[in-house]
């Protein structure tokens, strides 16, 4: 399973404090630009120089931030560290609103390396305290992510649904645009392939809106499997080489393995099989590199059954 947005985390916009440094701040809202666009090393720099700031709100924003940075790099520690710095900064001075981004930061990095168990104790201790509309919806979303990803499809859309009325309600567009794609992603996997592709179109509508290329890329992905899975092979290849394209400008191993994975099925439906050898060979080597179990389980599975099936051809 693939193609959801998950995490969704901190936003460009909240509260900063009650100190005003528009430097620092313009260093936030440059790396903020930088990350939608996948420029993950300048968006590292900005975020590193904000976090040497004097004003500790600017400073824990800027170290929740680095932790979403080194998460899609999937180094895992680092940001996991960067993440409870954050916390102990923003709780030393009393900022609630940033502590609670930063705990969303630390669970997204359990969900990310497959810790769902120790992923939703945090994201279900949050919601249990948590009245504004934004954070709902962000750790609904989460919560459904983690819930579509075990399977349990049904509870996953009520989540999404859910997450999605909470982010119209607080005005956040790049979060319905998340709770679209991630809506289009469960109708995808119940083969209902019409309404996956409205959700998706929606998605990505929006998602060009808000001008976020990482959400643009990741719903074009999730488009390519619906048209795959409506047998329109290369229009869905030219979308998952385009959403590929994209992932690897930025040096996000994670997503790339999920376009290589579908870019694997696609060749191997159309029984061109070393090319769909060559795809997953990638893809398992990418997952090995980052230990993304459940990836690894998967391409080597369909390693074996793309070698047998190259063997056993006349």
């Amino acid at each position: 399973m693939f193609g959801w947005l998950w995490p969704v985390g901190w936003i460009a916009g909240s509260p900063l404090g009650a100190t005003d440094v528009p430097d620092t701040n313009e260093l936030i809202d440059e790396g903020t630009a930088a990350e939608r666009l996948g420029l993950l090393d300048r968006a590292e720099s900005c975020y590193a120089q904000a976090a040497d700031s004097d004003d500790p709100a600017l400073q824990a924003i800027a170290l929740t931030k680095l932790a979403d940075v080194h998460r899609s790099r999937a180094e895992w520690d680092v940001a996991l560290e960067h993440a409870r710095r954050a916390q102990c900064v923003a709780r030393s001075a009393g900022e609630k609103t940033i502590a609670d981004d930063a705990i969303v930061a630390e669970a997204n990095v359990l969900m990310c390396r497959g810790d769902f168990a120790g992923a939703t104790a945090v994201f279900e201790s949050l919601l249990a305290t948590a009245t504004e509309p934004r954070l709902r919806g962000v750790v609904l979303q989460n919560l459904g992510s983690i819930l579509a990803q075990k399977g349990q499809l049904g509870a996953a859309e009520r989540a999404f649904s859910e997450s999605y009325g909470f982010f119209r309600q607080a005005g956040y567009r790049r979060g319905e645009a998340i709770a679209l794609n991630n809506y289009g992603r469960v109708a995808l996997d119940r083969q209902n392939t019409a309404l996956a592709e409205q959700s998706l179109e929606d998605a990505l509508a929006i998602a060009r809106e808000v001008e976020d290329g990482d959400l643009v890329a990741l719903a074009t992905l999730n488009l390519a499997e619906a048209l795959a899975q409506r047998g329109e092979n290369k229009r869905s290849r030219d979308l998952a080489s385009a959403a590929f394209g994209h992932f690897a400008g930025c040096g996000n191993r994670w997503r790339q393995v999920e376009c290589l994975r579908l870019l694997g099925a696609l060749h191997e439906r159309e029984e061109c099989f070393e090319d769909a050898e060559r795809c997953y060979d990638r893809g398992l080597a990418m997952a090995r590199e980052i230990d993304a179990q459940g990836e690894i389980a998967t391409l080597h599975d369909a390693l074996t059954r793309v070698r047998t099936a190259r063997r056993d051809r006349p």
